[in-house]
């Protein structure tokens, strides 16, 4: 006959776990009458904050490392040693596009962006003059003839836009200058010179350039005469006169001159005043004439 209180070799007989089994309480002492849906929620909050604290400590303990590692990379690039940026700092990755061959073709600058002409000037040759120079756009060159079968010589008008006769070219065999003068001197002043694109010998010799300079005849009721053009040792030796002249002498055919007027002659046009003098020298028509003058060459 089997004992209903057999032991199961734990002390208790199965009779007495069984009794005990009945009497344990299922969820964590609920014959207490303790509320066991309450009890897990609060388990499950007291888990929540201890993760948020957890997430919390490390983004604090990210943004440390972040600061330390921009101020460590300060420090050393101002003492001049290599910059290094920390792993932990990697920057967010972004994504550029990538350029197309059309795209590099538009960045990259044209010939004729980069190679602009200058459209404002033409170069003058004349066959019959040998001689050749810049001419602004709009002016015209016209060979004219001058001279004589004994003294023979070539000739070259200038005229603007409108017609208005700015320089004479002259080259060739010529006879003396000369001119009367009225009583007295005037006062000449130069207010501008350069060099000149003639070459030889004989331009050193000469002391040949471009000259302006003005005579002032206001006392007389003269105005400011001027003359722009190239001059030599002697006729562009600034002293007071009564007339002053432009050419150069010994060139290789006799006399040059390349100038707005070759010699101080009536109706000649005139400034009013020494400041309307100095003023022209910032004109567009005086630095073409000047440019225009200075850049003379003799092809033959």
């Amino acid at each position: 006959m089997v004992d209903s209180k057999r032991h199961d070799g734990h002390g208790l007989s199965m009779h007495d776990q069984s009794m005990e089994r009945s009497y344990r309480p299922g969820v964590d002492g609920n014959m207490l009458g303790v509320d066991t849906t309450g009890v897990e929620r609060k388990r499950k909050l007291r888990r929540l904050r201890v993760i948020v604290l957890v997430a919390l400590a490390a983004v604090v303990l990210a943004a440390g490392v972040l600061v330390a590692g921009n101020l460590g990379s300060q420090g050393r690039a101002q003492s001049g040693s290599p910059l290094q940026t920390p792993a932990a700092t990697t920057a967010p990755t972004t994504t550029t596009p990538s350029l197309t061959a059309s795209s590099v073709a538009t960045a990259e600058p044209t010939a004729s962006a980069t190679q602009t002409p200058n459209l404002a000037w033409t170069s003058f040759v004349s066959t019959t003059a040998h001689a050749q120079f810049d001419l602004p756009i709009g002016w015209t060159a016209t060979d004219v003839p001058v001279g004589t079968a004994s003294n023979p010589a070539s000739g070259i008008q200038v005229k603007d836009e409108a017609g208005r006769l700015m320089a004479k070219f002259y080259y060739g065999a010529g006879g003396g200058v000369g001119g009367a003068c009225g009583p007295g001197t005037y006062k000449q002043t130069e207010l501008d010179k350069a060099a000149t694109s003639l070459t030889g010998q004989w331009v050193t010799t000469s002391q040949a350039r471009f000259s302006f300079r003005v005579l002032d005849q206001t006392a007389q009721g003269g105005g400011i005469g001027y003359q722009l053009g190239l001059v030599d040792k002697s006729s562009g030796e600034v002293r007071d006169s009564c007339l002053m002249y432009s050419f150069v002498a010994g060139a290789p055919k006799g006399t040059l001159s390349f100038a707005t007027s070759d010699a101080q002659a009536p109706g000649s046009r005139t400034f009013s005043t020494m400041e309307e003098a100095t003023q022209y020298l910032q004109t567009p028509e005086y630095q073409k004439l000047k440019r225009m003058i200075t850049s003379l060459q003799l092809t033959q």
